[in-house]
């Protein structure tokens, strides 16, 4: 029978979640979750069943007034203490995950390979690594001691005590009369919206580019939308921002996973940055970037059973494809697919693949690690002969004759 936490560690727990916005769970001695506070349903399981064992172990070798700052091989990090009921330990309580530097290119191709994942994990790890709070030590000190304090103690119930001031106010109009002057800054605002959401579905950089003086001046001008909140007016056009981003990224036929995941992202991480000035660099970021996903992996110029046997390709590059579980998947004969898509393309699915694989090799080979085998099984050729032999059919070159004419540059 799992023992359940008394209301005590419920109620603890949520007002930490409230407090800190930081994801919080509780897990029996059994493993069971008991409670889930947790802001994204993209957030990984933090534990295996060994490791959750192996944590519990060490929380029952540790005092009390002692936290674990868990680190997995994934660089994700988590605070950990346990679960007290009368003098004994029924669980744990785990917050996280959160990151304490961030994480270049170079640095998620360096877990990607230690952890054997491909280049169809690379944009969502990306995305999970962008989206997470970064906590300096001494933040990660105060919050170890706030679970500490908060898991170790019964907690006190508060009681609120309303003053009301009935003292009378001078009234302030809220009309505001239009002038044709104000008409024309709003009608010009609503014309660089739409000129930011053009260049972004056209995947057009130096358009988005174009529209950054505006999109930071409107951000400047709503920050005042909410009186005495500046930063509470800035996220929330940071937020339409985000809506709008995505819409146009959309439109320019950017498959709608990998949209959910941006905007996941940069509605984390807009909710989560304190400063009006962080929020317009975000802003501008935000819009670029989704740019830049409408340029590498738009498949708008298709039909619609060729887009989504694209799509799939796109989603799945790092995994073993054929032509019969592309067709499966989008509800077509193989033959037909084969036809439609060399017709359409210019290609056969194969050099469709391998060509997109190729690309994303490159941009490995463009360092002087990994290896080229790791790029190889990263990138999703189960061969490094056979990736060395289409390597050099695509480029003109051997892999490693590529890396070193770019390390030449």
């Amino acid at each position: 029978m799992t023992l359940l936490p008394s209301p005590d560690y419920q109620q603890s727990a949520k007002l930490f979640h409230s407090a800190t916005q930081l994801n919080i769970v509780i897990y029996s001695h059994a493993g069971d979750q008991l409670l889930d506070l947790t802001d994204s349903g993209t957030i990984q399981a933090f534990h295996s069943r060994t490791e959750f064992h192996q944590i519990m172990i060490q929380l029952a070798a540790q005092p009390a007034n002692r936290y674990l700052h868990f680190v997995t091989a994934t660089k994700l990090e988590y605070l950990i203490v346990g679960l007290i009921k009368q003098s004994q330990s029924v669980g744990m309580v785990v917050v996280g995950p959160f990151i304490t530097n961030t994480f270049n290119r170079e640095a998620v191709n360096d877990i990607l390979i230690d952890n054997s994942y491909t280049v169809s994990e690379r944009r969502r790890l990306e995305q999970l690594y962008q989206g997470l709070p970064i906590l300096s030590s001494t933040r990660i000190a105060d919050i170890g001691a706030l679970l500490v304090n908060l898991f170790n103690h019964a907690l006190v119930q508060s009681q609120p005590v309303k003053l009301i001031d009935k003292r009378a106010r001078p009234h302030h109009t809220t009309l505001i009369n239009v002038s044709a002057e104000s008409q024309v800054q709003i009608e010009k605002r609503y014309l660089e919206e739409q000129e930011l959401m053009d260049a972004i579905a056209a995947g057009n950089k130096q358009g988005v580019e174009k529209q950054q003086h505006s999109i930071a001046r409107i951000t400047e001008l709503f920050s005042n939308r909410i009186p005495h909140q500046p930063l509470r007016s800035t996220k929330n056009i940071s937020f339409v921002y985000n809506t709008l981003c995505r819409i146009a990224a959309h439109r320019g036929g950017v498959q709608p996973v990998y949209l959910n995941d941006i905007s996941e992202k940069y509605a984390l991480l807009i909710e989560r940055q304190n400063t009006v000035s962080g929020l317009k660099s975000l802003t501008a970021a935000m819009a670029l970037e989704y740019c830049a996903l409408v340029d590498s992996v738009s498949t708008n110029q298709y039909s619609p059973m060729i887009k989504r046997a694209a799509d799939y390709i796109l989603l799945n590059l790092g995994h073993h494809i054929s032509l019969g579980e592309i067709a499966t998947e989008i509800g077509t004969n193989p033959s037909y697919l084969s036809r439609k898509f060399k017709a359409e393309v210019g290609l056969t699915i194969t050099d469709y693949l391998n060509e997109k694989r190729i690309s994303e090799a490159k941009k490995y080979l463009e360092r002087p690690t990994p290896s080229v085998t790791d790029i190889a099984l990263m990138a999703g050729f189960n061969n490094v002969t056979y990736f060395i032999k289409v390597f050099k059919r695509v480029v003109g070159q051997t892999p490693l004759d590529y890396r070193n004419s770019v390390g030449r540059r």
